[in-house]
């Protein structure tokens, strides 16, 4: 872990939120934002979206550049509307094509659900770790599972773009740990446990949320691998 601590002691939590802004995940939710009919269902799109964001055939980064592409192009007037947007867009999609029909039975949990996110939004950007357990709860997993972490990072993106302020992520949430970051954690923390402890340590070492950290690894994965 010391040596990739030493990569990347220097960076500021300032300095990851810079970096946030270039996520490849973040600009084009910025784009969705300014080209959606109703800005009131931007918040369900991104965190369904979030929630079924895994087994895809591309990177992130393209996957969210898609959605974004194809979010903007339908119309939503009620909750039944963002369900119909992903049956018409998973089938089309070029990325997302794995596990379909899990991912849309996965949807079903959703169901009624949607609008407690965005019914109380605020309170949940205050309270972030309250949204990981609503989350978590809804779609019957544990709280610390990738795609429900992952999910609360997308809020928290939202969030920048819908308040216009930014909100530092609770320490206590862990990091979504994808192939990537577990490819890294194989490469610098081969003496730790586990990802998740070696992620944990490497969070408090620097003093950065692990949801911050994410940003730093993620987007600069050639560099720490090469």
């Amino acid at each position: 872990m010391e040596k990739l601590y030493d990569l990347i002691k220097h960076i500021s939590l300032d300095d990851v939120l810079e970096i946030e802004k270039n996520d490849p995940t973040f600009i084009p939710l910025i784009s969705l934002y300014n080209n959606i009919n109703n800005k009131e269902y931007f918040l369900p799109l991104v965190v369904t979206n979030a929630l079924i964001c895994y087994q895809l055939s591309s990177t992130g980064e393209e996957y969210w550049k898609e959605f974004s592409e194809y979010g903007w192009k339908k119309e939503y007037h009620n909750e039944s509307d963002i369900f119909d947007f992903f049956i018409w867009f998973l089938p089309k999609s070029k990325w997302n094509k794995r596990l379909v029909p899990t991912k849309l039975r996965r949807l079903e949990k959703l169901r009624g659900k949607l609008i407690g996110i965005w019914g109380d939004s605020e309170n949940y950007y205050n309270d972030m770790k309250k949204l990981q357990w609503y989350l978590g709860n809804i779609m019957k997993q544990k709280h610390t599972d990738k795609t429900i972490v992952f999910a609360v990072k997308m809020f928290g993106y939202w969030a920048r773009i819908h308040f216009w302020e930014t909100n530092i992520y609770p320490k206590n949430i862990n990091i979504p740990i994808d192939s990537r970051l577990e490819n890294i954690y194989k490469k610098y923390g081969w003496n730790i446990k586990n990802s998740t402890i070696f992620y944990d340590r490497l969070s408090k070492k620097l003093d950065i949320p692990p949801l911050h950290l994410d940003a730093v690894l993620w987007i600069n994965y050639e560099k720490f691998i090469n």
